[in-house]
């Protein structure tokens, strides 16, 4: 016989008695009880009201006892109708001729006479409506209901017990021999013998008991031989662990780490819980360090920085290495002045350091932007942004000090306005949004030997389909080492625009172009080929193509600037030097860049016509210029006065707005005639 049907047989007993006596006898009494309330209570309700119309009877007040018996009936909800007869049976009351409701369901009548001294004074009638008491006689019931879940309860403590006692008992003894085995006790005291499913529970327990028994042995080898793997595995977690939350080169916090916990930083104080400070290092000789001695000199140095630094810092705060020769510090609990404080101490130390390399030493500085961490501070990004920015200010105002961000700085803001400009620049080159345009270059007089050329310019299409200049956002390409990007792009869209508006058969009737390069451009290791590879994909003849350097940016790396001239012109290509005489030794590298054009700065050429000393600057470059077998071009020509002037000297050609305003190369292409291009301007 089962567990379950040994329970099942007392609880299905114990249901039916408790049923049986609740329907057949607690129920009726209940009933019978509460109507014989109710009606008592009635009665007794009718005889006090009897009692206080007695005196108004005998002294004949009926207006009172109608005002009485009104109230009555407004104050007795339950009651439907009064009726007050005299001794004979006549109606007193109402005065109506109304007849009192028939007896039927939830309605039941009381008659009350009014006696005094054994004289009948009347008969008082009441209709009664029953429906509250049968409402109230529900709740009884209702109440006999949650007796009845009482009763079942003591039933299931009855049932608890049973249980208790077939079932729990023998399992908690099944659970104690199991947790004696566990521990290695094969002794355990088991249940008595049982014929039900507890039985066949017993007789598994000992089959697993055996074979556990028998595999102990052969466990324990395998466990210790499990526990070395482990231990190793635990100790490359945790190896794994530190290394994708710090610098692997100084041990530091890396730039992940330190931005999740300048984003737990960043949530205290939006909550109004503390202000904090972040500050963006950078050193500012390290490139001095790298390129005299090496990449392991570099190292080192970051290396005993950090350590360095890290002895400062409280150890509450965060120092880490956030890439290349930047260091950050998030300082706890810390304002804006107090953090100027510790980082001036920084600044002291990294100055008074002296890092030596095998016979050499070095003096090191560092440029440290800072920014609170406030309750008013917008977005994580933005503190980034603000602390760069910082630091950039403080390299600006002459490296090698502290700069603490303002909203207010008006280097600052220009600094974010040329950052929001990379996110857009990155998009354009993403999206192929710029254009090309075209200026011409023409000859100043009739020379049979001279041709019109082509300056290529650019412009950038916005967001929503407007025009840019490139003086917008040339100076942010520049500060944030995009463009080398554009030249490149420069250098491809122009490439395949002339191939296909002059096919390989045409290539003698292609003017000749001028591209821009930067100097980003001229220091980049892969900028040479990558020209040369354009020239064979494009197949464009590279004597229809002139490269423009600037003179600044051609001195500030002389000679990468002179071997990618020299590469380019045996190809076959020209070179142009713009804005000279700009610089304070232009004429000192002259001889030094084999260029073909020499363009002479507009700041010297706008004012030719009305101020002689720049007439004699342009006439003095013109005349070298011609020494070294370079044809001269001047910039910013804007009227024809100034244009006669360039013709008296015999400068060769004249661009600018008084020539012809840039145009989009397409435009230029579709306007140029064989005839014209040999045109003389008058």
């Amino acid at each position: 016989m089962s567990i379950r049907f040994k329970l099942f047989i007392p609880l299905l007993l114990l249901s039916a008695l408790l049923a049986a006596y609740a329907h057949y006898i607690l129920l009726p009494k209940f009933v019978e009880f509460v109507e014989a309330g109710n009606k008592s209570q009635m009665s007794a309700h009718l005889r006090s009201v009897a009692e206080g119309l007695e005196p108004l009877l005998l002294e004949n007040q009926l207006a009172v006892v109608y005002e009485n018996l009104n109230a009555l009936l407004n104050d007795n909800k339950d009651w439907v109708s009064i009726r007050l007869l005299d001794p004979d049976g006549r109606k007193l009351y109402p005065l109506s001729d109304q007849e009192p409701p028939v007896a039927g369901k939830n309605i039941y009548p009381v008659i009350q006479e009014i006696v005094y001294l054994d004289h009948p004074l009347g008969s008082l009638e009441v209709i009664y409506d029953l429906t509250n008491d049968i409402l109230k006689l529900n709740q009884i019931e209702n109440s006999f209901q949650i007796g009845l879940l009482f009763i079942l309860m003591a039933q299931l403590l009855f049932s608890t017990f049973a249980f208790e006692w077939l079932v729990r008992r023998p399992v908690s003894m099944l659970a104690t021999a199991s947790q004696r085995l566990a521990q290695g006790d094969f002794l355990g005291a088991l249940p008595g013998k049982h014929n039900d499913e507890i039985g066949r529970l017993v007789q598994n327990f000992i089959m697993m008991r055996d074979s556990i028994s028998s595999s102990q042995s052969a466990l324990k080898d395998e466990v210790e031989r499990h526990k070395d793997t482990s231990a190793a595995l635990f100790e490359e977690k945790e190896r794994v662990s530190y290394h994708a939350t710090h610098d692997s080169l100084t041990n530091l916090v890396n730039r992940r780490e330190f931005e999740t916990r300048l984003a737990v930083a960043f949530e205290t104080a939006k909550q109004g819980q503390a202000t904090h400070a972040l500050l963006y290092m950078d050193l500012d000789q390290f490139k001095v360090v790298n390129d005299t001695c090496g990449h392991i000199a570099g190292d080192e140095l970051l290396r005993q920085i950090g350590a360095l630094l890290e002895r400062e810092v409280r150890s509450t705060d965060t120092l880490a290495r956030l890439g290349g020769d930047e260091f950050g510090v998030l300082l706890q609990s810390c304002n804006g002045e107090r953090a100027v404080t510790i980082a001036e101490k920084l600044h002291e130390v990294i100055q008074s350091f002296r890092f030596a390399w095998e016979d050499q030493n070095f003096v090191l500085g560092v440029s440290i932007g800072i920014v609170e961490i406030t309750e008013h501070s917008v977005d994580l990004a933005d503190l980034l942004a603000d602390a760069d920015a910082a630091c950039y200010a403080a390299k600006e105002s002459g490296r090698n000090r502290v700069h603490l961000f303002q909203h207010d700085d008006v280097e600052l803001a220009k600094r974010q306005g040329e950052m929001r400009w990379v996110s857009r620049l990155t998009s354009a080159l993403k999206e192929d949004r710029f254009i090309l345009y075209a200026q011409p270059i023409v000859p100043v007089s009739r020379n049979p030997d001279s041709n019109t050329h082509y300056e290529i310019l650019l412009r950038m299409l916005g967001e929503s389909g407007d025009i840019i200049p490139p003086g917008a956002f040339i100076g942010a390409a520049e500060r944030y080492n995009l463009m080398h990007q554009i030249d490149r792009w420069v250098i491809r869209n122009t490439f395949s625009f002339l191939a296909e508006s002059f096919p390989i058969e045409y290539q003698g009737d292609r003017p000749l172009f001028s591209i821009n390069l930067s100097g980003e451009s001229l220091g980049n290791n892969t900028f040479l080929p990558y020209v040369k590879t354009q020239f064979q994909e494009f197949r464009i003849d590279p004597q229809n193509i002139c490269f423009e350097i600037t003179e600044t940016a051609a001195i500030a790396d002389l000679s990468n600037a002179t071997r990618i001239i020299d590469s380019l012109k045996s190809l076959g290509c020209r070179f142009s030097l713009d804005d000279f005489g700009s610089g304070l030794s232009s004429f000192a590298y002259l001889k030094t860049l084999p260029v073909d054009f020499l363009k002479i700065d507009g700041m010297f050429v706008k004012d030719i016509a009305t101020d002689p000393i720049d007439f004699a600057m342009v006439k003095s470059i013109n005349e070298i210029g011609h020494v070294m077998g370079m044809q001269l071009i001047a910039e910013f020509v804007e009227n024809k006065e100034i244009l006669n002037k360039l013709a008296s000297i015999h400068v060769d050609y004249a661009q600018g707005y008084g020539i012809k305003r840039p145009a989009p190369l397409k435009e230029i292409i579709q306007r140029i005639e064989p005839e014209l291009l040999a045109a003389p301007v008058e």
